[in-house]
């Protein structure tokens, strides 16, 4: 099983290749705002009850939403994530489609304090994912003074989090959390425009290029409470965490490119370089879950997103934004965990919806996007697991924001359990 000596090496591998690891989903033209499409903290398991989970607690896999809920696992546990995505996108005028995929996340977590009957008092994770993703490529033409002109945007990227999340149980029932990110990559876009004059004896394109650097620090605090043994059977929880607004510092530098018909670069200038702070929005997301322990249970979440002001990464232009929500609805049905006749009753069976109104308006109206998810755990190994989901919904509206995506994704996780740290009783 994976020892810490060997994963810390492997994580600052990692690290260090994360702007490749990370940088490869589908393209989608709604990447074009603010920082980019938000990638969100859930997991595999997560993401087959609709990305529910910041009140769920969870003794086989790690809560990536709510630090608070670190407490509930006893064992160590290794968890990886990939994601692959297929999106067909349809404006009022053309049509396109994207495929990609890429690694979702790495994370580890493990208990570090125990009390004497064995209870977990504070545990800690650390691990690597994206935090946002940029990704697009679109071209267009306009007349411009009677001529016409063609415009070619395309930007690749974004930020990713390398974090540290620490819980801590204050009463059986009571728990609270802190997750601390530090954000790092950057952004790299092109504009070029061509001017198709058939006068003009020498052709060539003008492009703007753009690379946005951050780093910086957020944090996450969190709690939990939970009521056992109602009727001594089921379980209620509640969960609430808070993601902090940030300004993040940010290095920003345009390069303004004279370019050939086939791409040669003819002359290249710095326009602009400087020093500046990207705002990251506020997060408020509270949840309900009610179950019976190993069996099933049932879970919504409710986030709120709330920004301010906001500038484009990309353009340094100023994007409309108002408060965000997310609402989502999930349920796990484990039939038998220690069946031994049944393989089948072992595995746990996920599915959720979830309904959310974007921060970033477009084309002056808000972007909503629709959503089901189906998800399925199938044990190996003792008390580990491969994790498969399924989400499959709607981003956009042509009339609207003229332009919507119909998309499919696939996410695939693998999850280690394991005892470390145990005390010798003999030599």
């Amino acid at each position: 099983m994976i020892r810490l000596k060997y994963f810390l090496p492997f994580l600052l591998l990692i690290v260090l290749q994360s702007n490749h690891l990370f940088g490869q989903a589908a393209r989608s033209p709604f990447s074009s705002f603010g920082y980019g499409d938000y990638v969100g903290e859930n997991l595999v398991n997560n993401q087959g009850m609709a990305g529910t989970g910041v009140s769920n607690p969870q003794l086989w896999y790690l809560n990536n939403q709510n630090p608070a809920l670190l407490v509930f696992n006893r064992l160590t546990v290794f968890q990886a994530g990939l994601i692959g995505e297929d999106k067909r996108i349809t404006s009022l005028t053309d049509k396109g489609q994207s495929r990609n995929g890429n690694l979702n996340y790495l994370t580890i977590g493990f208990p570090a304090l125990r009390s004497s009957d064995g209870t977990v008092r504070w545990a800690t994770s650390l691990g690597l994912s994206p935090y946002s993703i940029v990704n697009f490529n679109y071209t267009y033409t306009q007349p411009l003074n009677g001529i016409e002109v063609s415009y070619l945007d395309k930007a690749q990227g974004g930020f990713n989090q390398l974090f540290w999340a620490n819980g801590i149980r204050l009463t059986p029932g009571l728990s609270i959390g802190l997750k601390t990110s530090f954000l790092f990559s950057s952004i790299q876009g092109e504009f070029t425009n061509l001017v198709n004059d058939p006068n003009q004896a020498i052709k060539y394109a003008v492009s703007l290029s753009e690379i946005q650097t951050v780093r910086g620090v957020k944090f996450t605090p969190g709690f939990s409470y939970r009521i056992d043994s109602i009727r001594n059977k089921y379980s209620f929880n509640l969960g609430a965490t808070t993601e902090m607004g940030k300004k993040l510092n940010s290095d920003f530098e345009q390069i303004l490119l004279r370019k050939s018909i086939n791409g040669t670069i003819l002359q290249a200038d710095t326009s602009v370089s400087s020093s500046t702070k990207v705002v990251l929005p506020w997060r408020y997301t509270i949840g309900a879950s009610f179950g019976k322990s190993d069996k099933w249970t049932v879970a919504t979440d409710f986030t709120i997103t709330s920004f301010g002001t906001s500038s484009v990464l990309i353009t340094k232009d100023v994007t409309q934004v108002q408060n965000g929500y997310r609402w989502s609805l999930g349920a796990e049905l484990t039939p038998d965990v220690r069946s031994a006749s049944s393989y089948l009753k072992r595995v746990t069976y996920r599915i959720g919806g979830s309904t959310e109104q974007g921060s970033y308006l477009v084309n002056g109206n808000a972007v909503k996007d629709f959503g089901i998810n189906f998800g399925l755990s199938f044990p190996v190994n003792r008390f580990s697991s491969i994790d498969v989901a399924f989400r499959s919904g709607k981003r956009g509206d042509k009339k609207l924001n003229g332009i919507e995506e119909n998309y499919f994704k696939i996410y695939f996780g693998v999850t280690f359990n394991d005892q470390w740290f145990i005390k010798r009783k003999f030599d």
